[in-house]
Order: structure tokens, then C-alpha cells, then sequence
């Protein structure tokens, strides 16, 4: 079978009618990244995130400081190369820093410095020396380690 010939054809032909009989559909219908917001009692409000980081998919957070005020900020990372051909590849995320302004709002900020490639699979924070380090593991590539230093006011 050909690509064209796998595009034009129907599911009936490609899996046939007894598995698709047998199979469970399942629907999504939301596809934005975004935070679940914890208001009590099991009750969550999803809120998509900004923009920029609506970029790539993102596989990863770590709660950080980012600019040293009492609010917790979320530092994100993701990417992902392994769709079709017709898809191509999520590339597009270099580390986003989630800036929290409170009441559950966020803005977005490139990671001053710092340019992260690579599909990131995971985020890990350790202490590093005084402050906060993240290890950051990458598929099929090497781990890099970072100290999250903020501005100072």
C-alpha cells in the first residue's frame, strides 16, 4: 500500500468491519495546553495557556521562582517528533516560563539566556548550591543540568 493509497481509503478498508464493530470510541475536544485550577471539594477549571505557549506540545513542569515574589511560576518544556509525515514535527517550545500575576492568570516569557532543543520528556528540580537546579532529561539526547537563577529585584 502506498501513502496516497492509505490517505484516500476508508477505516472499513483499512481495519475492517468486525474490529470496528468491536472497537470503543473515545471523542476529545479540547486540545489547548493549559492548568487545571484546584477550586476545592474535586472541582476544576481548565484555563488555556497563553499563546506562546500554545507552540508545541508540552510534556513537563517544575513550580519555579521566576521573579522572586510569592507567587508560584511554572517553567515548561516539551516538543515532539514523532508524527506522520503530514504532521511534522512539534519543534517549537525552547523553554517557556509561565509568569504568574495571580487570580489564576499567567503570561508568557522566553527563557532569557537559555535555548532548550530536543524533544524533553522530563523536569527534574534539585537544590544546586544556593538556589534551584533542574535537570532536564531529553529523548535520544543528552541531560542537561540548569541553576534557575531570578532577576534580582
Amino acid at each position: 500500500m502506498y501513502a496516497e493509497d492509505f490517505a484516500k481509503a476508508s477505516l472499513s478498508e483499512l481495519f475492517g468491519a468486525g474490529k470496528l464493530e468491536k472497537s470503543k470510541v473515545y471523542t476529545a475536544d479540547y486540545f489547548a495546553n493549559a492548568v487545571l485550577i484546584n477550586n476545592g471539594s474535586l472541582q476544576f477549571e481548565t484555563r488555556a495557556l497563553p499563546w506562546q505557549a500554545q507552540l508545541s506540545s508540552m510534556k513537563d513542569a517544575v513550580i519555579v521562582n521566576a521573579n522572586r515574589d510569592s507567587l508560584p511560576d511554572v517553567l515548561l518544556m516539551g516538543n515532539y517528533y514523532d508524527n506522520n509525515i503530514a504532521m511534522g514535527r512539534y519543534d517549537a517550545d525552547f523553554g517557556t516560563l509561565l509568569i504568574n500575576k495571580g487570580k489564576c492568570t499567567f503570561t508568557c516569557e522566553n527563557l532569557k539566556g537559555l535555548s532548550v532543543t530536543g524533544q524533553v520528556k522530563h523536569l527534574k528540580p534539585v537544590m544546586a548550591g544556593d538556589g534551584q537546579g533542574i535537570i532536564i532529561a531529553r529523548n535520544s539526547d543528552s541531560i542537561r543540568i540548569i541553576k534557575f537563577v531570578p532577576p534580582k529585584n
